[in-house]
């Protein structure tokens, strides 16, 4: 099984979520797993670099891979795509950098062998979600048909911080990015499009089932697992931690205790961001030279 990670961009804490993920992997998977990381600054895994394969990309190929229309996350589903094709005989387990695993994947690695594809968990039927986006997204798509789907009370959304495929249904990728496309030139809301999109495709292959028993996925609490996972690597550099003993370290964590989740109210997160903007330095002090 291939367990792939994608990141791009110059933001440090995206690279530090895949370190720590790619480290909570190391400690579950079996010796025949693969872990492959698609990264736009490859030199920063070099520390990691001979026990997992990196595959580098430019900001050239991250344009292409975004398509004609342009959308941003078009890209994770081309990279899946890539590796998939350099690796057709083998199964592909997907993660955001901010996941973990806190059980091991053998029952995964098994039901992927037999055709069976999974996703993080279900969020529910797009007709019954009740965010803006969700609810402008069934508006604009209720009984059309993009790819051959018809968008109906049924179908679902699927979270996709993990998405894993079987090899007998790598075809399922040329569906979803076929819906990818078919929905940004639909005019689409377009934040959710390539979630959807994986929901759909995958579910078409295989009834999807969900994952969320094997691998965590902290979306809704960023911040304190940011710092948590600074925190880690900082004394993992300055203790001088083999990878053996880092992995060891993760082993041991009781990750039930920080929440994957949280409730932020919108209110306060717009008081506090007007508040602080009284507070900025207007007049930042440097060194001369």
């Amino acid at each position: 099984m291939n367990i792939v990670y994608l990141v791009f961009g110059d933001k440090i804490d995206h690279y530090q979520q895949v370190y720590f993920s790619i480290h909570t992997a190391m400690a579950r998977k079996s010796s025949d797993d693969r872990i492959l990381v698609v990264a736009e600054n490859p030199d920063l895994f070099n520390s990691i670099g001979e026990r997992i394969e990196i595959i580098p990309i430019d900001r050239k190929k991250i344009t292409e891979w975004e398509g004609e229309h342009k959308f941003f996350w078009r890209v994770k589903i081309k990279a899946l795509e890539h590796v998939a094709e350099k690796y057709p005989d083998e199964d592909l387990l997907y993660l955001d950098g901010d996941t973990f695993f806190y059980e091991n994947a053998d029952e995964l690695r098994a039901k992927l062998q037999s055709g069976q594809n999974f996703m993080h968990l279900e969020e529910g039927k797009l007709a019954k979600l009740k965010s803006k986006t969700e609810r402008k997204m069934w508006q604009q798509m209720q009984g059309k048909t993009y790819s051959g789907i018809k968008i109906d009370e049924n179908s679902a959304m699927w979270n996709a911080g993990l998405i894993a495929i079987s090899h007998k249904n790598f075809a399922c990728l040329k569906l979803t990015l076929d819906i990818t496309d078919a929905m940004c030139a639909d005019g689409v809301t377009r934040r959710l499009i390539e979630q959807f999109a994986f929901s759909l495709g995958l579910n078409a292959y295989s009834s999807l089932k969900p994952a969320d028993h094997v691998v965590g996925h902290y979306w809704g609490n960023k911040n304190q697992w940011n710092t948590l996972i600074s925190n880690f690597l900082k004394v993992a550099f300055m203790k001088h931690y083999s990878l053996e003993k880092i992995i060891e370290e993760v082993k041991e964590m009781d990750f039930t205790k920080i929440p994957i989740r949280v409730r932020e109210s919108s209110t306060q997160r717009k008081l506090t961001k007007f508040v602080d903007s009284f507070y900025e330095d207007l007049k930042p002090v440097y060194i001369r030279k």
